[in-house]
């Protein structure tokens, strides 16, 4: 198996932001893989009743996690 390149892994890097209380996003962490930073976003809201999101390296939104996910 090849390992990936650097330019795939730059591009493919998820951000974790959380909200913070005066309204802006703060960068937690940066990832190359998408399932670890879910899980990990998904537990820190549980545990903080505080929104996070996972945004791309364009600042795009990729997952948000909020009070809608305790509806599910």
């Amino acid at each position: 198996m090849q390992d990936p390149d650097k330019d795939f892994l730059e591009k493919n890097k998820v951000h974790l932001e959380m909200l913070c209380m005066n309204g802006n996003w703060k960068r937690i962490d940066s990832f190359y893989d998408y399932a670890t930073p879910v899980n990990y976003g998904v537990n820190k809201f549980f545990a903080t009743h505080t929104a996070h999101r996972l945004t791309n390296n364009e600042g795009r939104i990729v997952e948000l996690f909020d009070s809608e996910l305790l509806n599910e």
